[in-house]
């Protein structure tokens, strides 16, 4: 378990209120996003959910995709962020796959035993490592600012 920090500008994001098992085709379609669209991603796509919905059947995602600069395509469903700053936060990372579960209850044990703040919505960085996904858990410690 780490104490980091994130910082990521120019993103465009989406609010979806999906099944669980759909998570991994909304970070597959931000994933594929850049091809022939003209969009250009600059990090690994996120996604955030509230922190108490993070075993129920449906979700209130929103994820964000880094650009390099925003961009205006047809039938958009994205909206614009130009910034998201976590300043502390409490990460673990995991393979996408069994490991989430206990990955997440491992930070949740981690928050209530050191007395921190457990948020209400946590984030998950989703980087590609050849056909796998590994994820970053980012439970903010500290206000984020979106703006």
């Amino acid at each position: 378990m780490r104490v980091v920090a994130l910082h990521q500008e120019n993103m465009m994001t989406i609010e979806r209120h999906l099944k669980s098992e759909q998570l991994v085709d909304l970070v597959e379609y931000i994933d594929m996003m850049g091809y022939g669209e003209g969009v250009y991603k600059t990090g690994p796509a996120m996604v955030s959910l509230p922190t108490n919905q993070f075993f129920a059947d449906e979700i209130d995602f929103k994820a964000y995709a880094p650009i390099s600069v925003e961009v205006e395509l047809e039938e958009n469903p994205f909206d614009w962020q130009a910034i998201l700053d976590i300043p502390e936060a409490v990460t673990e990372t995991v393979r996408f796959g069994d490991e989430i579960n206990d990955a997440y209850q491992k930070i949740i044990d981690f928050l209530k035993e050191k007395n921190l703040p457990i948020p209400e919505r946590f984030f998950m960085v989703f980087t590609p490592i050849y056909a796998d996904y590994w994820v970053d858990f980012i439970f903010p410690i500290k206000p984020i600012e979106e703006k």
